[in-house]
């Protein structure tokens, strides 16, 4: 009785140690996450409606979280971006009556980090280069801070 009772102390100290490292690891790390700010940009494409938002700060495309909604031919979105970003491009999935364009090619822009919101008036044209694809090019005009 004596030895197993020995024995079955380091197994749970063992167990009850690897589980308190798993939890510590498997836990999110709330300090490292980035503070965010807004950012609204009314976007309207040359063939209607925008469908969808990415964002390219300066580490790879991804689809902002927010809410948008449709006024007319306009879609008014208001996502959240790193406070930290110093540079902007935007995208849409796709625009009305027209398919997903694969190649990209519009404007990358600077913006200054803070918390304050961005505002601005975006537009994504597509056009056919000869001989190739269509190509999108999106810019944003009115970038304001508030």
């Amino acid at each position: 009785m004596i030895r197993r009772r020995l024995r079955s102390r380091p197994v749970a100290l063992v167990s009850a140690a690897a589980a308190v490292l798993l939890l510590a690891v498997a836990a999110p790390q709330s300090a490292s996450a980035d503070t965010m700010r807004t950012f609204n940009v009314a976007l309207s494409c040359s063939s209607g409606l925008p469908y969808g938002l990415s964002v390219d700060n300066g580490s790879g495309w991804y689809y902002p979280d927010g809410s948008s909604y449709a006024s007319g031919g306009v879609k008014y979105f208001s996502v959240y971006i790193p406070a930290t970003a110093t540079a902007l491009a935007i995208n849409t999935g796709f625009c009305d009556n027209q398919p997903q364009t694969p190649y990209w090619e519009g404007y990358r822009y600077s913006v200054t980090p803070g918390t304050s919101t961005i505002s601005a008036n975006g537009n994504c044209q597509d056009m056919y280069v000869y001989p190739g694809p269509f190509v999108r090019y999106c810019s944003l005009s009115s970038v304001t801070y508030s």
